[in-house]
């Protein structure tokens, strides 16, 4: 078929020069596109709105020879409160760049695409940090990298004693494991108990979880490492959410 439907929200969008631009998007049906959409910056562009970051759009898209173009567009949700608060853009623009970092192109994966929408629909009610601490353990567990929460992620035996956790070992370490680990880094249970509640609750409950502020700090520094490990980078928007929050 030359012509297709794909819903999907904007994770990209990059000045080609004349009125053009290059879209990345993640949708519901194919996972993470690419797709050119001519003339969108052009004053009299009906598609302007629809192809702005963080837009969640109908897109009727065109088969081409070597990139796919948009045909038609509809915006859905445009997420207006995004563009009046700076912190809220960084842990925006910091999920839609763990998704492109995650995700290969043109793989599926609609429980992510679900994930994502949801957490920018549930962030204009506040509580951004925990909704984005959430999404990042979530997300991981999405593309394979569930961090081992119930049992010492080494030795598989119950979690006893003092506890730690191994970003190379992949999760919570027993007290055994984590004093013959040079790299795991201690944390109380409760710290271990908020990371499954992340993994396990839905978004919409989060706000119900109660999480001291020396927790918070540890929980950004532990999954912000996770991430970077099974990445191999840095992330670029995290020096910019910086700003807004205390380092541990």
């Amino acid at each position: 078929m030359k012509l297709y439907k794909v819903d999907a929200i904007v994770l990209r969008s990059i000045e080609c020069g004349g009125g053009d631009k290059l879209l990345v998007l993640f949708s519901r049906e194919f996972g993470k596109m690419r797709v050119m959409a001519h003339g969108v910056t052009k004053p009299f562009s009906r598609k302007r709105g629809s192809v702005q970051p963080f837009t969640y759009t109908k897109f009727l898209v065109r088969r081409g020879r070597e990139l796919d173009s948009v045909s038609q567009c509809e915006g859905i949700e445009m997420f207006p409160f995004l563009r009046h608060d700076l912190e809220t853009i960084g842990y925006a623009s910091y999920l839609t760049e763990l998704v492109l970092s995650l995700t290969p192109e043109g793989e599926q994966n609609e429980p992510l695409f679900r994930l994502i929408l949801e957490t920018l629909q549930l962030m204009e009610e506040g509580q951004a940090e925990i909704l984005t601490r959430s999404f990042e353990i979530k997300a991981a567990a999405l593309m394979g990298y569930r961090p081992i929460l119930d049992v010492c992620a080494h030795c598989g035996e119950p979690l006893t004693g003092r506890l730690f956790f191994s970003v190379e070992t992949g999760g919570a370490l027993c007290e055994v494991c984590g004093k013959g680990d040079p790299q795991a880094v201690h944390v109380s249970r409760g710290v271990v108990e908020n990371l499954k509640a992340l993994l396990s609750w839905p978004q919409d409950r989060l706000r119900q979880l109660r999480i001291s502020s020396a927790d918070r700090k540890q929980i950004k520094t532990l999954l912000y490492e996770y991430l970077k490990y099974y990445l191999e980078r840095d992330l670029k928007s995290v020096s910019f959410l910086n700003r807004f929050t205390v380092d541990p």
